[in-house]
């Protein structure tokens, strides 16, 4: 410490020489509270006052404008990001929305469930081609007797005559029309007397109704990779879309960006005017501001 009190080494100088600022731009920080750190912003403020060296309240005011400015630039670049990454996080949404008034959709609605689809009508295909084969006593998942049940069920020419049906050695609320999926006692010969009775009730060759299963399951897992395919397709052609904001939100971003780059450069200008007026050297009076000339134009002076 020196003889008033203040810092005498050169470091503690330096510290001091920040401390009046406190009651400048760093009294009003332009933090918006919840989503910038009062932290990040003095240390943004501390780093540009140390790049620009200021002397004097004039150029220390200066240089904290420049402190502002760019913090709001980087605010406008915060905000474009932002808007992008909920607009990408819309997409599925969005795509689910149009899709309820789409005439060429085909089964599920939502994005995730046509994605899904081909994984449960292979599952579908697999379970009727190798379902002649299972043995009496193999144990099925609710969800695979269900599958079963109705891709049989399904190509009954009249599903009116099974309401009702009560399955042999089944629980009443587990029945076709029931919680069949949520049963676990289904085994591959219950399923098949479940399935003797459906045809039988129908009036129906229950071979002939297998077969039928067998080529729908087939052609409903073709399908299914199809509009998969095409819902993908949409999907990604609707992010590359959202690469940018909308019209207007980009326009707005480009107009104002555009606005606090020129008081930047400008703030920046006459910062540099001074220090160089400061050190001796010539300060010009006026510096050209070129950018967003019409083609052909002449610059004018700030």
């Amino acid at each position: 410490m020196n003889k008033k009190g203040g810092p005498a080494t050169e470091g503690g100088k330096e510290v001091a020489r920040w401390n009046a600022t406190r009651h400048g731009m760093r009294s009003l920080a332009p933090v918006v509270p919840g989503i910038e750190a009062q932290e990040d912003w003095e240390r943004h403020l501390s780093g540009t006052l140390e790049s620009l060296a200021p002397e004097g309240h004039l150029e220390t005011v200066l240089a904290e404008r420049v402190a502002l400015l760019s913090w709001r630039l980087h605010r406008v670049t915060r905000y474009e990001t932002e808007t992008v990454a909920i607009s990408q996080e819309r997409v599925v949404e969005d795509l689910r929305d149009r899709r309820r008034f789409e005439s060429g959709a085909r089964g599920p609605i939502h994005p995730e469930d046509v994605m899904e689809a081909p994984k449960e009508a292979r599952r579908t295909e697999r379970l009727l081609k190798g379902f002649s084969d299972y043995p009496d006593d193999k144990k099925l998942s609710g969800t695979d007797a269900d599958a079963v049940l109705w891709a049989v069920a399904g190509r009954v020419d009249d599903e009116a005559d099974l309401e009702g049906l009560t399955l042999p050695g089944v629980p009443e609320w587990a029945g076709l029309y029931g919680d069949t999926a949520e049963w676990d006692g289904w085994s591959a010969g219950l399923v098949r007397q479940s399935l003797s009775l459906i045809a039988s009730i129908a009036g129906e060759d229950l071979e002939g109704l297998m077969e039928g299963a067998r080529e729908k399951a087939r052609l409903d897992a073709i399908s299914a990779k199809h509009e998969a395919e095409r819902v993908e397709g949409q999907l990604s052609n609707m992010r590359r879309e959202r690469l940018l904001p909308d019209d207007r939100t980009l326009e707005k971003v480009s107009r104002y960006e555009a606005h606090l780059s020129r008081l930047l450069y400008k703030t920046m200008h006459e910062l540099e005017a001074l220090q160089t007026r400061r050190q001796g050297g010539p300060a010009p009076l006026a510096h050209l501001d070129v950018d967003g000339l019409p083609d052909g134009g002449l610059p004018t002076g700030e």
